[in-house]
């Protein structure tokens, strides 16, 4: 089985001093004999990510733990503890599109967590990892599995 984390999930996992370092662990625990899949989102995200942290007003990220996060990011996908697929674009960017029109409108659904969403889809993920329930609750209504 594919499972997919958002980028947020994927942080605090690879994160120790994250406030959800252990509630990723053990989330992902209960799926580590499956394959963890990343994808042409999460390498342009993550970093991103990860750099802004260190901007932010209320406590921010110090520079050499934004850069730990990242190195660990990359060796773990260089090492295929998280697996690299091609993304099939215009389908994660349709079904994102769809999930937008369906329930962007009664909820916020931010452009990224539509975009983890249609890409879990698209990859074909049994599993969605996220701390975020409007994205978890989503994630159910197209049949994946979370935490």
């Amino acid at each position: 089985m594919i499972v997919y984390c958002d980028t947020s999930f994927l942080v605090s996992f690879l994160n120790e001093d994250d406030i959800n370092h252990q509630a990723a662990r053990d989330a992902s625990k209960r799926w580590d004999s499956h394959d963890f899949v990343v994808c042409a989102l999460h390498l342009v995200e993550l970093p991103a990510a990860v750099r802004a942290a260190i901007h932010r007003t209320d406590s921010p990220v110090p520079r050499h733990i934004a850069r730990r996060v990242i190195n660990r990011f990359d060796r773990a996908v260089t090492g295929g503890l998280l697996i690299r697929r091609d993304l099939p674009m215009m389908d994660a960017v349709g079904m994102a599109r769809t999930l937008g029109d369906a329930h962007g409108w009664d909820r916020r659904h931010p452009a990224f967590d539509l975009w983890h969403l249609g890409a879990a889809w698209a990859l074909a993920a049994g599993v969605f990892l996220s701390f975020d329930a409007r994205q978890s609750k989503l994630a159910k209504t197209l049949g994946m599995a979370t935490v």
